[in-house]
């Protein structure tokens, strides 16, 4: 006997995705929120606070004065629009050979967002009671940072905990050039940190909400 009703053969709505989707969304949204934090809460602390302020500046006095400048400068001078531009061409057609169109404007989008980000933010925010411009954050670590997240992005599942590493130690590497080279406050380089994981979480989380839209059927 035919049962009453049975499951069609075509389900008449497309499947959810099972995957870590709901996971992906949930750490793109903290990287938002502790970036944003990072970024507000170094120029509060340390610059709008006058104690915070002088212990910043002391900090970036102390490494100018371990006698590193020219290193420093030789390190800082890498990070060049040339070369950025073709570590990100580099790193978009590594996603675009794995198959990953979506990750290749993600490179894009990271490294780009972010720089704009610190640019805006550079020219918006003042230092009180100071003749200096601002400099919070710091352009050169928010690209070195940027590319770092990008390369996390484009490498297989499996080498992202490496890429991981070796983001950070660049990260660190450029953080210290540009304090042992009088350029920038830890307070700077911080913000740029929290710079580049508010723009991934915002480039991710858009991402994941454009592959989870619903396709429309074919006839």
């Amino acid at each position: 006997m035919l049962p009453i009703a049975a499951a069609p053969t075509v389900p008449l709505l497309d499947a959810p995705p099972r995957s870590a989707a709901p996971r992906g969304r949930a750490a793109a949204v903290l990287a938002i929120v502790l970036g944003i934090a990072t970024v507000v809460g170094s120029y509060v602390l340390a610059v709008l606070d006058p104690t915070g302020r002088a212990l910043d500046d002391a900090v970036m006095e102390t490494a100018t004065g371990v006698g590193l400048r020219s290193e420093g400068l030789d390190v800082l001078e890498l990070v060049g629009v040339p070369t950025v531009a073709v570590a990100v061409i580099v790193l978009a057609g590594v996603a675009l050979l794995r198959g990953r169109g979506d990750r290749a404007v993600g490179v894009v989008a990271v490294v780009l967002g972010a720089q704009l980000v610190t640019q805006a933010l550079k020219a918006g925010l003042v230092r009180p009671d100071s003749l200096e411009g601002n400099s919070l954050p710091s352009g050169h670590v928010t690209l070195v940072a940027s590319l770092g997240l990008a390369l996390v992005l484009v490498v297989p599942r499996a080498l992202r905990p490496l890429a991981g590493l070796a983001a950070v130690a660049v990260t660190g590497i450029a953080g210290v050039a540009t304090m042992v080279a009088g350029w920038h406050r830890p307070s700077d380089v911080l913000a740029a940190v929290g710079v580049v994981a508010a723009t991934g979480g915002v480039v991710t989380l858009a991402g994941a909400l454009l592959r989870a839209r619903p396709r429309p059927r074919s006839a």
